[in-house]
């Protein structure tokens, strides 16, 4: 009977052990600290993994930090993270605002008068998941009539071949990039401009028209070299 008792509890006992063992899942994390289940088994503290702010994971700890161990606790890598992003908005913020405008007259041939006024600022949201430094820009132009009749004025958006050319120039005059703005509304519309009729104090009062043009720039580096924008108009 002793015998048997024996052997029963060296079953129960090597049961035991072998359960324990499907827990025993010790691994060494990019620190270097061997852990178990995100557990540090020297010192009770709990290791994570947080997107720092650059996105990449990083080590970090739960609750009270080791002084021995190198890492920052995991909401120390948060606030960092919610900082840089912050600061990123508000450097984006700082592009929508900054922009180049202008105004210049133009005399059409048959003695009629236009203004066009324009502004061009930098979007940076445009991005697409995982590219970097692309953005666009953003080119408002407002048409006005300042001495033509409404026939005139109106022709310019009905006839085709009216444009707007505009040119991107550094501080030393040398040209970054061109490109054109037909003002046909038809033609406009098939590349995305969007007009909008500005009135004067009734409907049927004409003032000016105004387009918006959203267009890719390869780096936000090359739109900080824009200096100056140089614009033409072809009736």
């Amino acid at each position: 009977m002793p015998v048997l008792n024996k052997s029963v509890a060296q079953f129960a006992l090597a049961a035991l052990l072998l359960t324990g063992c499907g827990n025993w899942n010790v691994k060494t994390g990019t620190s270097g600290i061997s852990t178990s289940n995100d557990y540090d088994n020297d010192t009770g503290d709990i290791i994570r993994q947080e997107a720092d702010a650059y996105g990449q994971l990083t080590d970090c700890t739960v609750g009270k930090s080791s002084e021995r161990r190198d890492l920052p606790t995991c909401n120390q890598v948060k606030q960092q993270r919610n900082a840089q992003a912050d600061e990123g908005r508000e450097v984006s913020d700082g592009l929508l605002d900054n922009k180049l405008s202008g105004s210049k007259l133009f005399v059409l041939p048959n003695g009629s008068k236009i203004r066009i006024k324009t502004s061009v600022k930098y979007n940076d949201e445009m991005k697409s998941e995982g590219e970097r430094g692309g953005g666009e820009l953003i080119i408002n132009a407002l048409i006005l009539r300042e001495a033509a009749t409404l026939t005139v004025f109106e022709n310019l958006f009905i006839n085709n071949g009216a444009k707007i050319d505009f040119a991107t120039q550094d501080a030393d005059g040398f040209e970054l990039d061109t490109f054109g703005m037909p003002l046909n509304i038809q033609a406009g519309q098939a590349q995305n401009i969007v007009f909008r009729k500005k009135f004067g104090t009734t409907t049927s009062d004409l003032v000016g028209m105004s387009l918006q043009l959203r267009r890719p720039i390869r780096s936000l580096r090359e739109y900080q070299k824009i200096a100056r924008l140089d614009v033409g108009f072809k009736p």
